[in-house]
């Protein structure tokens, strides 16, 4: 396992980071934080391979925290803020990703670091056509895709809703959407992504899958209309 921590002190950043590498095979976080100091205490405890860094934090920033560190796990900064790029590659950093980044841009970070780490090349989102990796209980499970029914958020988790089992993990409704983009999936409502090959019955404010109802949000009608005709 690749183990890694993220120092963010923006919640939604730290939440869509944590969101990021949860879809990860053979990576583990083992902390967040949204200071400088507390992961510097921890990083005195805790052997850690990488750092997600942010560069603005409270207290003490991402390039006086790298300044402190006399022997620094690899690092990547996330920032909004490009003008730093220049003194944090001066400082080592391995790469420097611009807020907001998508989750393509973020594969392509962890592809090098697993290069530089040498580690074994893995499916990192989509196995292969019928089968998303999702990460649930410590463990990387495959999720076929035409067992799914729908996905509903939870907040910082979603739920997968399947045919013979239900699994949560910690990724957002936009994330996952993403990993299903090529399949046949809609957003339905602000918290639902629905299978079209399991819609059973649909009216203007809902839509059944068997026992499931799932309601139609205002904002997603038209389009629901537009796909299920």
């Amino acid at each position: 396992m690749i183990s890694c921590i993220i120092i963010e002190d923006e919640w939604p950043a730290r939440e869509l980071l944590k969101s990021y590498l949860a879809v990860l095979p053979d990576w583990e976080l083992l902390a967040d934080f949204d200071n400088a100091i507390d992961a510097m205490a921890y990083l005195g405890r805790q052997h850690v391979d990488v750092v997600f860094l942010d560069i603005q934090l409270p207290k003490l920033s991402g390039i006086g925290f790298l300044r402190a560190l006399t022997h620094p796990p690899l690092v990547v900064m996330t920032t909004a803020y490009g003008e730093h790029a220049v003194e944090a590659f001066e400082l080592t950093v391995f790469d420097y990703l611009l807020k907001p980044f998508p989750l393509e841009r973020f594969l392509k970070t962890i592809q090098r670091i697993q290069a530089h780490l040498q580690v074994p090349a893995n499916e990192v989102a989509v196995a292969d056509d019928a089968v998303i990796l999702v990460r649930a209980d410590r463990r990387n499970l495959k999720v076929n895709v035409s067992d799914i029914l729908y996905v509903e958020s939870q907040k910082e988790y979603v739920k997968i809703v399947c045919k013979q089992r239900e699994i949560r993990t910690r990724m957002s409704i936009s994330n996952i959407e993403t990993l299903l983009a090529t399949h046949n999936f809609l957003r339905v409502h602000r918290s639902f992504l629905v299978a079209l090959d399991h819609i059973d019955a649909y009216t203007a404010a809902e839509v059944s899958l068997g026992k499931h109802v799932i309601p139609i949000g205002r904002l997603y009608q038209r389009e629901v209309k537009s796909r299920l005709g």
